[in-house]
């Protein structure tokens, strides 16, 4: 049986991702911290590690078939010195504690794939094209910093004979978690109307391609380096919101909620305004040129499968 360790596999990805590999008949093994244990119905071998220090769950990646690195404090909070601390450590010290126990394996993992982000590319509006991994990752401000911090650890932790595949990810859509049940209850709610000026765009991907995506990406041994994971039809805001009061909201009706009522809302519920109101526009080229085939390639398709799904 193979054997794929999910360091920070006790999320939403992470289990949606361990179920899926544990149904195909893979052995699971998830690295997670002290008090994340089976006994909350984790998917997968729960094995305990602290994310900053080796120690004897580093064995596990001996022989395995796969690495991945989902760790990383979620960014839906405030951003004061204290939360940009752990945003910024959760991910680069897990990276390189990680990097140190793949150098030291005498038979390591054949592919690493560490969870990155859409956010590093310019914010893109208007009919410009989407970025894709040709575009020059250099946009300005503390998410993105982290996010060039996180990869330079993950690739200077590269070691002769294993795969290294950055998923840089865009907003994930699943009924199990993220922002998807969110912004659906607000719609249900009558909320449901466009953010902000609703022209910025939103790169998503379903749930189900999450799981193809990660599953193509450790069997494509030809893949390496960045890969954006997005569906090839990003949305502006509006349109997005349009086709949430479509299925979800009473009569199709939802209230807009204008820029300086995101900006208070945000501090009332204790996050930041840019994971709303930032324009990310990205696709994948490394995905269309590896002929990976989505599952849900519009947005359309998406919310119909969210929709009987859950």
């Amino acid at each position: 049986m193979s054997k794929i360790v999910l360091a920070g596999g006790s999320g939403f990805l992470g289990q949606t991702l361990s179920h899926h590999l544990e149904e195909s008949g893979k052995e699971v093994v998830i690295l997670g911290r002290s008090g994340q244990s089976a006994a909350r119905g984790i998917s997968g071998r729960f094995v305990e590690w602290d994310a900053k220090s080796l120690g004897s769950w580093q064995e596990e990646l001996e022989e395995a078939e796969a690495l991945f690195n989902l760790c990383g404090r979620s960014v839906d909070c405030r951003y004061d010195e204290r939360n940009k601390r752990l945003i910024l450590n959760s991910r680069v010290d897990s990276t390189r504690i990680l990097g140190e126990a793949v150098q030291a394996c005498s038979r390591p993992p054949k592919v690493w794939l560490n969870a990155s982000t859409a956010t590093l590319y310019q914010d893109r509006r208007g009919d410009l094209p989407p970025h894709d991994e040709n575009s020059v990752a250099n946009a300005v401000g503390f998410s993105e910093e982290v996010g060039r911090a996180w990869e330079e650890a993950f690739f200077a932790s590269a070691r002769e004979g294993v795969r290294q595949v950055a998923m840089r990810i865009s907003i994930v859509l699943g009924n199990g978690g993220g922002a998807f049940p969110v912004m659906r209850r607000l719609t249900r709610l009558g909320l449901g109307g466009a953010q902000g000026p609703g022209s910025q765009w939103m790169s998503w991907l379903h749930i189900e391609d999450w799981v193809g995506i990660a599953r193509f990406l450790m069997e494509t041994e030809s893949v390496e380096g960045p890969v954006n994971l997005a569906a090839p039809n990003p949305v502006t805001n509006s349109s997005f919101m349009r086709a949430m009061r479509k299925r979800f909201a009473p009569f199709g009706l939802g209230l807009p909620a204008p820029t300086p009522l995101i900006h208070l809302g945000a501090v009332f519920l204790r996050t930041e305004p840019e994971l709303v109101l930032k324009s990310r526009k990205v696709r994948s080229k490394v995905l269309d040129e590896q002929g990976y085939s989505f599952f849900a390639p519009t947005l359309e398709v998406s919310l119909g499968r969210l929709e009987k799904m859950g």
